[in-house]
């Protein structure tokens, strides 16, 4: 390395040898800031280095190479992640005065010394912040520099949710980095892309660098970039309307559902996004699943009070959704049209798929029927409630006492084999309540499933199912 004398004129010369120029007043405050590293420095706290050329290189040329390596692209604001003595923060703001500085440092020495090194200097739009970065920084910056600090997937963890869309976190590193930034771009791909890689020799030294810059990207999976709100009391009113939700009641008191399932959720989201309320998930959640809307609001809950919710153990995400209460049944018959009294929900939603698969569209739900949303009946239906016309009705008998004889198509253990039977061209299909089946009055027309012997009856839901395809079969022929 060549010898320059230790004075701001010798500084000058240095900088321009470095391929670096600052005007009179860069280069005066850049002169004062040496002098008091050089003067602060006795315990070597500051810096460990103490020969002027050494400091000039490594510290000063070092730092403005950056921002004429990005030409022009320097972030603003700039956080500058464990600045110690200032670096690369106080020389990047005078040789980049449009360009607004924060100097981060936890250690309250560094910190004194910095706002001072401000204060001699004269600088403006540059400040410090004493602290640890953690999630605490709320304030959005254009970009972070870090100098030697930590593991670049360290701190894209660390900054992700300070740095914009946009914005650039920049790593002023070592020659050997690769696997840094190939473990970042593994654990990052959606947040962050590398953007530079910048290869270089700091003049007068044998010192290597990379400069390595990643963009921000828009990432609307992550949970930080959406509408939330933190539920953490189980007395809180949302968490009392979605602990209701687990009953029929609560779901015809309120219009709402909750889907669960990790077929289920991307399922609703995807398909029915207009009926999606909230995403509900468990605190310290980072990304929501992509196919979420990004107007969808999060609900991030206390893990016990997600689990109350999650009755199935899924440990995926819950989808508040609307349930719209079934319309007034008006009678009319439209091909093949199912009556479903099962009080069991699981029962419910199993025909309801059944239905859905085989061609039905109108259902007609009885006084006796449990809800089609009911978490039971989401689990063995999937989303054929949505799928399908829903209506309400009277009981079992008020049912069958509306429709035509002819267009009423029972079914029971008695009554016209299956095979035989020639379905209408519009029917109600009336499966009897899950134990005392149809009543007596109706089982004589009814319509019957042969079975081999010693069983008595087939599960509802299955019986439904057979007459459907057997309908379905008759269609096509």
């Amino acid at each position: 390395m060549g010898k320059y004398p230790p004075t701001q004129a010798g500084l000058a010369a240095m900088l321009q040898a470095s391929g670096i120029t600052l005007s009179d007043a860069q280069l005066g405050q850049l002169w004062q800031y040496h002098q008091l590293l050089h003067a602060r420095n006795d315990d070597g706290d500051l810096t460990r280095l103490r020969a002027f050329d050494t400091m000039v290189s490594l510290h000063y040329v070092d730092c403005l190479l950056v921002a004429q390596k990005l030409a022009g692209r320097l972030p603003s604001p700039l956080l500058d992640i464990g600045s110690g003595a200032g670096l690369p923060g106080i020389p990047l703001k005078i040789g980049s005065p449009a360009t607004t500085v924060i100097c981060n440092e936890m250690r309250a020495k560094r910190i004194a010394f910095i706002d001072e090194s401000i204060q001699t200097c004269g600088l403006q739009g540059i400040s410090t912040w004493h602290a640890t970065l953690g999630h605490h920084f709320d304030d959005a910056v254009g970009g972070v520099i870090t100098r030697a600090f930590e593991k670049i997937p360290v701190t894209l963890t660390r900054v992700r949710r300070m740095v914009q869309p946009g914005g650039l976190a920049i790593f002023m590193k070592g020659p050997n980095c690769d696997d840094e930034i190939a473990e970042a771009q593994r654990a990052f791909g959606t947040s962050w892309a590398l953007r530079d890689d910048l290869a270089y020799d700091i003049p007068f030294t044998t010192h290597r660098r990379r400069l390595v810059t990643f963009e921000r990207l828009r990432d609307p999976t992550e949970v930080q970039r959406r509408k939330t709100r933190h539920i953490e009391s189980g007395s809180n009113d949302a968490m009392r309307t979605w602990r209701d939700l687990l009953t029929g009641k609560g779901i015809r008191k309120h219009g709402l559902a909750i889907v669960a399932g990790s077929k289920l959720v991307p399922e609703v989201l995807r398909d029915y996004g207009h009926v999606c309320v909230e995403l509900l998930v468990p605190l310290g959640t980072e990304h929501v699943i992509p196919e979420a809307a990004e107007e969808l609001p999060v609900a991030l809950l206390a893990p016990e009070l997600f689990r109350e919710l999650d009755q199935f153990g899924t440990k995926g995400p819950l989808v508040v959704v609307r349930a719209p209460p079934p319309r007034p049944w008006p009678g009319t018959l439209l091909g093949a049209t199912l009556a479903v009294p099962f009080q069991d929900p699981e029962n419910v939603g199993a025909v309801l798929r059944s239905a859905a698969a085989l061609g039905v569209r109108e259902v007609v739900l009885t006084r006796e029927a449990a809800s089609p949303y009911h978490p039971k009946a989401v689990r063995s239906g999937g989303l054929a409630a949505w799928r399908l016309n829903l209506w309400s009705s009277a009981g079992v008998a008020e049912v069958a006492a509306a429709v035509p004889s002819e267009q009423l198509v029972a079914l029971s253990a008695e009554g016209t084999a299956l095979q035989h039977f020639v379905f209408p061209d519009d029917f109600l299909l009336l499966p009897g309540l899950e134990g005392p089946g149809l009543p007596a009055d109706l089982r004589a027309q009814a319509v019957s499933i042969g079975m081999a012997d010693g069983n008595e009856s087939l599960n509802g839901p299955v019986a439904v199912a057979v007459a459907l395809f057997r309908w379905g079969s008759q269609e096509s022929e």
